[in-house]
């Protein structure tokens, strides 16, 4: 059977009262009545029921769904020395926004950033907990840079932050890490400095699977080589990137991927047979017994339940590829 994991970010909060504890806690935060430990304890809550829901779906390799992240960019970025968090900008095209890191001086790691956070995922999770960073092209790309003047000085300082916090994850038991790098589908010129990138985390992995993943569209273009990349499985959005359906047919791959198939950003409904379909027509192509099928990005820009139905489809679709394990 193929297996199943998700992206990364999931919904904090839904429409049930028991589901929307944290947003009574941030309102209780800044109203001074709760501290930022017990908000933290209320996030933990968030996590423990997130990780039941990809659990009881049957999803194989999940994720604590981001729950404490503000945004993509500065949860990781704004703990490394050098870089302050500034005003919002809008994240790639979507309806959401993140805090723009500011590069001031040399960047470099400091302390562990996940690992606590990812420590207690595992502990509540029946299934492996995937460790998920944002890539290090990424993060140069949309940190306002005052010190290096150089996209690619940048990111080759934020590889080496990176790989620090990718060893320690590692140590710490993570099996699967995660490096997301949604600029390629913007600038697929950049692959070349996402591969540099990428040898120096990869140096740092250990035993465990290293995952690049690309997502908010198309990288047909640039598919072989992304294959190619220093990764053991790359991750693929086939939604908004649906003309990677086609080069995927053509070119194949040896290397496992996860394919991105369920739309993450549309509350319609997948019809799992049409998908599994499209699927096992990829059977000669691609080793499906090693790949993954995933939602096309995080599941974050949902409504809650709508999210939970979504991996249901997700893990019938699997079912119904019917790949012997």
């Amino acid at each position: 059977m193929v297996h199943t994991t998700v992206v990364g970010s999931y919904p904090r909060i839904g429409d049930t009262p028991e589901e929307q504890i944290l947003r009574r806690g941030i309102a209780r935060l800044d109203k001074g009545e709760i501290d930022e430990a017990a908000l933290k304890s209320l996030e933990r809550e968030v996590v423990q029921a997130v990780l039941r829901e990809q659990n009881e779906a049957g999803i194989e390799v999940v994720t604590d769904g981001q729950i404490s992240w503000y945004d993509s960019q500065s949860h990781l970025a704004g703990k490394l020395a050098s870089v302050e968090i500034n005003g919002l900008a809008r994240y790639f095209d979507t309806n959401t926004y993140y805090r723009q890191p500011v590069v001031r001086g040399p960047v470099s790691w400091k302390a562990p950033i996940l690992l606590d956070e990812w420590t207690f995922a595992q502990s509540h999770s029946k299934s492996p907990v995937k460790a998920v960073l944002t890539g290090p092209v990424t993060l140069a790309s949309l940190a306002l840079d005052k010190h290096y003047h150089s996209k690619k000085a940048l990111a080759l300082d934020l590889a080496a932050a990176v790989a620090e916090e990718v060893d320690a994850l590692v140590r710490a038991g993570a099996t699967q890490v995660q490096i997301d790098e949604p600029i390629l589908t913007r600038h697929p010129e950049d692959l070349a400095l996402v591969a540099e990138t990428l040898e120096r985390i990869r140096a740092r992995k250990g035993k465990s699977d290293l995952i690049l993943f690309t997502y908010f569209g198309d990288v047909a273009r640039i598919l072989p080589d992304l294959i190619d990349a220093p990764a053991d499985l790359v991750g693929l959005d086939l939604v908004q990137g649906a003309g990677t359906w086609s080069a995927l047919a053509k070119h194949g791959s040896e290397k496992p991927l996860i394919l991105g198939l369920i739309d993450a950003r549309n509350t319609k409904e997948e019809e799992s047979a049409g998908v599994a379909k499209k699927v096992q027509e990829l059977g000669g192509s691609i080793d499906l017994k090693a790949s993954y099928l995933s939602p096309s990005n995080g599941l974050e820009f949902l409504p809650r339940d709508r999210a939970r139905r979504k991996l249901r489809i997700l893990r019938t679709v699997a079912d119904e590829v019917g790949v012997a394990g």
